[in-house]
C-alpha cells in the first residue's frame, strides 16, 4: 500500500461516516416500526454530523495547504493504521435491506460497525500531531461508544426503545457486578449511590450518610480525594485502612449536562494482600541486597594486595556489572623468582558466577611452576564438584620469571589475549594461545604451554570480553584495536594514570547508552629493572 497523506486519511474518515450514516437510513426507510424508525434516524443524523465535521478539517487543510507543517501523521502511516483501512469494509448493500434477518441481527451488525470507527479512529488519534484533531476525534469516539451501548442495552431489554429507568438498571447491573466498592459522593460528602458489594460489606443504609461516617471516622479524611478531584476536574488516587483492611480509592469526577462536577464516583478496591505480599517481597528484597552486600565485600576482600617485590607493579579495573561480578583475577607471589598472574571470566552473572570465582581462587595451585599443569589440575578439581554443564570458567594463567624476563602461560578459553607491550619500540604483540574452559565438556584435556620472552619495563595488559564488547550510540564496539591504540597512546604513563584514562575512555564511548550489560576487568602490570 503507498503512503497516505493526511487529506486521504480525512477522505477515508469521511467516506466512513457517510457509508454509516447510509447503513442507518436504509434501515430507517426499511424499518416500519416507529420506535426503530426513530432509533435508526437519530443514529443516521450523528453520523451525518460526523462527517460535516471531517469534511470542515479537509477544507481547512486543503485550503491553507498546511501539509508540510501541520502533519495529521509522521512520514507514512503505521502498517497497524493502514491494516485498519483495508480491515474496515461496511456490509453489503443487500445486507441491511434484507427482510429474513431478525432485529437482532441487524442491532449486532451495527454493534460491529461502531466497534471497527471506534477502533478506526482510536488508531488515527494515537497518531496525530495536531491537538485541535485529536480532540474532535476523541468526541466522536465518545459518541460511537454511546451508539455502542444503545445498540447493546436494544439487545440485553429485547426492544427498540429503552425508557430512563431501563438504562439506570443496565448500568447499574454493571455496577454491582463488579467486585470492588462503588459509591458516588456529592461535594458535601454525602454518599447518593452503593453499589451492592459496598452494601454488603458494610451494610445496605449507606445512602445519604457522609463518606467518611460508613467507614468509622467522625471528620473527614485530611487527604479527602473526593474534594481534591471535585475542585481540580480530574482523577485523584490514595489508599486508606477501612475495618483492619487496605484500600486504594480512585476517585473521579462526575460532569452534569453543562459539563460542571458536583459529586464523584469511587472505586474501593481491597488490596491487603497485595501491601502483605509488597511488604513480604521487600523484607525479602532488603535481605538479599544485605547478603549481596556482604558478598560484595567478600569478593572486593579477595582482589590481590600490592605485592612486596619492586620489579613487579599491576592495577586493575574492576566493574561488576551486578552486585556481584563473574570477573576475577588475581597476582600472587610463588617465590622469590616468580609471579603468577591470571585473568578469569565466569559464565553468567550475580551470585552463581561469583560462587564460581570463589572456587577458583581457593583452588587453584600456586606453587606448581606450570601454568598447563595448574589449569589441567584445576579442570580435574572442577569436574569433581560436579557443577552444571551450562557454567564454566575461561582463564588465562601466567607465571612471570623476574630473572630470565619471561612470561610461561596456558589458555583456558579466554579469547581475550592478553597483550605485551614494548614501550621502548611502540610495539605490541598478542600472547597466543588456546585451550578448553574450565568446564565439565570432557572428561580428561590437555593444555599447551607458551614462552614469551620480554624486556625490561615492558607492559602487560590482561582484560575480560567486558571491556571490548562495550557499545556506544551507534552500536559499536570498543573493540581489540581502539584498546591497543589507547594502551600504545599511553604507554609512557604510569600504570595507575593509564588505568584511569581508560576508564574515563570508555565512560566518554558509551556516553549516551544505557548500562553496561558484563563485567569490566582490566589489569595493567609493569616489569621492572
Amino acid at each position: 500500500m503507498q503512503k497516505l497523506s493526511e487529506l486521504d486519511i480525512l477522505k477515508i474518515a469521511i467516506s466512513i461516516e457517510e457509508d454509516g450514516a447510509e447503513l442507518y437510513g436504509r434501515l430507517y426507510a426499511s424499518e416500519e416500526n416507529e420506535l426503530k424508525k426513530q432509533v435508526f434516524f437519530a443514529m443516521m443524523n450523528e453520523e451525518k454530523s460526523h462527517a460535516t465535521i471531517f469534511k470542515k478539517i479537509y477544507k481547512d487543510i486543503e485550503k491553507k495547504e498546511e501539509l508540510a507543517e501541520g502533519k495529521l501523521f509522521d512520514a507514512h502511516i503505521p502498517n497497524a493504521v493502514k491494516s485498519l483501512i483495508s480491515y474496515f469494509v461496511l456490509p453489503a448493500e443487500e445486507g441491511f435491506s434484507d427482510r429474513t434477518q431478525s432485529f437482532k441481527e441487524i442491532i449486532d451488525e451495527s454493534v460491529v460497525q461502531e466497534y471497527r470507527t471506534i477502533e478506526f479512529y482510536n488508531k488515527i488519534a494515537k497518531n496525530t500531531h495536531r491537538e485541535d484533531v485529536k480532540k474532535i476525534l476523541h468526541e466522536i469516539i465518545s459518541e460511537e461508544e454511546k451508539h455502542v451501548i444503545k445498540l447493546k442495552e436494544m439487545i440485553y431489554f429485547e426492544k427498540e426503545t429503552i425508557s430512563l429507568e431501563e438504562h439506570i438498571y443496565f448500568i447499574e447491573n454493571v455496577l454491582n457486578g463488579m467486585g470492588d466498592w462503588v459509591r458516588v459522593i456529592d461535594a458535601k460528602d454525602n454518599i447518593i449511590y452503593a453499589n451492592r458489594t459496598m452494601k454488603k460489606e458494610l451494610g445496605s443504609y449507606l445512602v445519604g450518610r457522609k463518606c467518611y461516617e460508613v467507614i468509622g471516622r467522625d471528620t473527614p479524611c485530611d487527604n479527602c480525594v473526593s474534594q481534591q478531584s471535585i475542585e481540580q476536574y480530574k482523577s485523584m488516587r490514595k489508599e486508606e485502612e477501612i475495618n483492619g483492611k487496605t484500600y486504594s480509592i480512585m476517585s473521579s469526577p462526575l460532569k452534569d449536562l453543562n459539563g460542571e462536577v458536583h459529586s464523584v464516583i469511587e472505586v474501593l478496591r481491597d488490596i491487603t494482600e497485595t501491601k502483605l505480599l509488597q511488604e513480604k517481597l521487600k523484607k525479602q528484597n532488603n535481605k538479599l541486597n544485605t547478603d549481596l552486600q556482604i558478598a560484595r565485600e567478600m569478593q572486593y576482600s579477595l582482589l590481590p594486595k600490592p605485592l612486596e617485590s619492586t620489579k613487579v607493579e599491576f592495577d586493575y579495573i574492576y566493574r561488576p556489572s551486578e552486585m556481584i561480578g563473574g570477573d576475577f583475577f588475581d597476582v600472587f607471589p610463588i617465590d622469590d623468582t616468580h609471579i603468577g598472574v591470571y585473568i578469569a571470566d565466569v559464565s553468567g552473572h550475580g551470585v552463581p558466577a561469583s560462587m564460581l570465582t570463589m572456587f577458583l581462587r581457593q583452588t587453584i595451585e600456586k606453587d606448581n611452576l606450570s601454568p598447563a599443569l595448574v589449569l589441567k589440575e584445576l579442570y580435574k578439581k572442577y569436574s569433581e564438584v560436579e557443577f552444571s554443564k551450562e557454567m564454566y570458567i575461561t582463564m588465562f594463567y601466567g607465571i612471570i620469571d623476574i630473572e630470565k624476563s619471561t612470561i610461561r602461560y596456558a589458555n583456558a578459553g579466554h579469547h581475550m589475549l592478553p597483550i605485551l607491550l614494548d614501550k621502548e619500540k611502540g610495539k605490541i604483540i598478542s600472547l597466543q594461545a588456546t585451550g578448553i574452559p574450565i568446564s565439565r565438556w570432557m572428561d580428561q584435556v590437555n593444555y599447551d604451554e607458551y614462552v614469551e620472552k620480554f624486556k625490561i619495563n615492558n607492559r602487560l595488559v590482561f582484560f575480560t570480553d567486558g571491556v571490548t564488547e562495550i557499545c556506544n550510540s551507534s552500536n559499536e564496539m570498543f573493540g581489540i584495536s581502539r584498546l591497543k591504540a589507547f594502551n600504545l597512546r599511553n604507554k609512557d604513563n604510569t600504570i595507575n594514570k593509564t588505568k584511569d584514562l581508560l576508564i574515563k575512555e570508555i565512560d566518554v564511548f558509551k556516553k549516551g547508552t544505557n548500562q553496561i550489560i558484563d563485567d569490566i576487568t582490566a589489569v595493567f602490570l609493569d616489569i621492572k629493572e
